[in-house]
C-alpha cells in the first residue's frame, strides 16, 4: 500500500483554500481529514457543502451520531477529532465516552439518537427492535429520521477516507 500524501496547502486550487479558510475559522486549523479531501478539485468542496447543509438535528445530536458511528466503524481519527469537538460544544468526557458506548443515561433525546444511528451502523439500516419506536417516541419525526440517515452517511464518508488514506491524526488520540 503506498502512502497518501496530503496536498500542502499553497498546491490546492483558489476554491479549496477559500474553504480552508472556513475550516480555520470552524476548528481552528484545516484538520487533516480535510485536507485528503482537497487531494480532489471538487471533493472538499462537495463534502463541506454535505457538512453545512441545513437539517433538523442539533449540533449535538449530530455530534451523537458522529461519535457512535466513529466508534461502530472504529475509527481512530474520527473519533478524535469528533470526542474534541464534542468537549468543546459542552459534553464532558464522560458523557463523550458514555455516548461511544451507545449508554446514554444523561438524555432521553440523544440516547434514542444515538440507538438509531448505532443500529444504523451496525445493520445498514435494517432496524430491529424498538429502536426506531423509542425514536419517535422521545420526540423526533420522519423529517428527524432522514436527516439522521444523512448523517450516518456523512461521518461513515469520513470513517472510509481515515480508513483508506491513514491520514495523520491531529487531534488529541483517543483509545479504541
Amino acid at each position: 500500500m503506498s502512502d497518501f500524501l496530503l496536498p500542502d496547502g499553497q498546491d490546492v486550487s483558489e476554491k479549496n483554500q477559500g474553504i480552508f479558510e472556513e475550516l480555520k475559522g470552524m476548528f481552528g486549523k484545516v484538520p487533516n481529514i480535510f485536507v485528503a479531501f482537497a487531494s480532489s478539485e471538487n471533493g472538499l468542496e462537495n463534502y463541506f457543502s454535505y457538512l453545512t447543509q441545513k437539517n433538523s438535528l442539533t449540533y449535538r445530536e449530530r455530534e451523537v451520531v458522529s461519535l457512535v458511528v466513529s466508534q461502530v466503524n472504529r475509527c481512530p481519527y474520527c473519533l478524535s477529532f469528533h470526542s474534541a469537538v464534542a468537549e468543546r460544544i459542552g459534553f464532558s468526557s464522560k458523557q463523550v465516552l458514555d455516548i461511544r458506548s451507545n449508554d446514554i443515561q444523561f438524555d432521553g433525546r440523544l440516547s434514542a439518537v444515538a440507538a438509531l444511528a448505532h443500529s444504523m451502523a451496525l445493520t445498514k439500516g435494517h432496524i430491529a427492535g424498538d429502536i426506531l419506536l423509542d425514536f419517535y417516541e422521545a420526540g423526533y419525526h420522519q423529517g428527524h429520521l432522514v436527516d439522521v440517515v444523512l448523517a450516518v452517511g456523512n461521518i461513515t464518508t469520513l470513517n472510509l477516507l481515515y480508513a483508506i488514506t491513514n491520514v495523520p491524526i491531529d487531534f488529541p488520540s483517543v483509545t479504541l
